[in-house]
């Protein structure tokens, strides 16, 4: 049985001082990961960080538990949602935008001891313009079974395994991982990886995981499993159907709503 970890993190710092990790990664360029964007949730005087990926220039991929586990209810109300994108660094991070509303799998459950169908998708206030550090990202194709063996992650989230709430960055970081997939991890949707020197933590969920060498999306943050060192990930080609008709379905609800 797998003692899971969700890799939101949760803290009750003023949102300026908030710059959540990778453990074991390195410093990257913004120029690299043009697509990911750092999302912070606020309800009340709690604030939460998690990972996200620019679907559209209005649309964002994340985890649901990054969503339904904070407002319960599938809606924004009474929670808030900023999304942070164009450089590295969060405190010069100037692109923000809010959350209308956001849609996340049918079939997910916060009350599930085993996480699956942990994807979610948010639909921005009003569209980004596409710009060298701010671009859309490329997904898995659906019929892409085979995991790529070098997979790249990267986040603002915690770096010390052994402080959940410190050791943060100020910076991106990423971690190149190989797949070697757990047997043990047998669940549909989801790709997990056995233990390495780097890994995605607290504040990554909902981040990209993506080939190394092409970019494109794999897989979404998910969990990690704190007794076998396991991490888990949301397969892309495995809800691709799902992503396509679902921000469609954003699309036609709140196009003419934006901010």
């Amino acid at each position: 049985m797998f003692q899971i970890f969700l890799l939101s993190v949760a803290v009750t710092a003023s949102a300026d001082k908030m710059s959540p990790f990778i453990v074991g990664g390195s410093e990257v360029s913004i120029n690299d990961w043009s697509f990911i964007a750092f999302v912070q949730i606020t309800d009340g005087p709690n604030v939460a960080a998690c990972g996200g990926s620019l679907l559209s220039s209005q649309t964002v991929l994340t985890a649901a538990h990054c969503l339904d586990d904070f407002t319960k209810k599938k809606k924004v109300k009474g929670v808030s949602f900023r999304i942070y994108m164009g450089h590295s660094s969060l405190e010069q991070a100037k692109l923000t935008r809010s959350v209308l509303n956001y849609e996340s799998h049918r079939n997910y459950s916060p009350d599930d001891v085993i996480v699956t169908f942990d994807i979610g998708i948010m639909f921005l206030s009003r569209p980004v313009k596409f710009r060298s550090k701010v671009q859309k990202v490329i997904l898995q194709p659906k019929f892409s079974a085979r995991v790529d063996k070098k997979l790249a992650v990267a986040g603002w989230g915690n770096t010390d395994l052994n402080d959940a709430k410190g050791g943060i960055s100020t910076r991106l970081k990423a971690v190149v991982m190989s797949s070697n997939p757990n047997k043990k991890c047998n669940l549909n949707g989801v790709i997990c990886t056995t233990p390495q020197k780097g890994f995605p933590y607290t504040g990554d969920s909902g981040g990209p995981m993506v080939n190394a060498k092409t970019h494109r999306q794999v897989g979404i943050v998910s969990f990690r499993d704190m007794e076998t060192g396991v991490t888990g990930f949301t397969s892309i080609p495995y809800y691709w159907d799902w992503i396509e008709k679902t921000q469609l379905k954003l699309f036609k609800r709140f196009c003419k709503k934006g901010k």
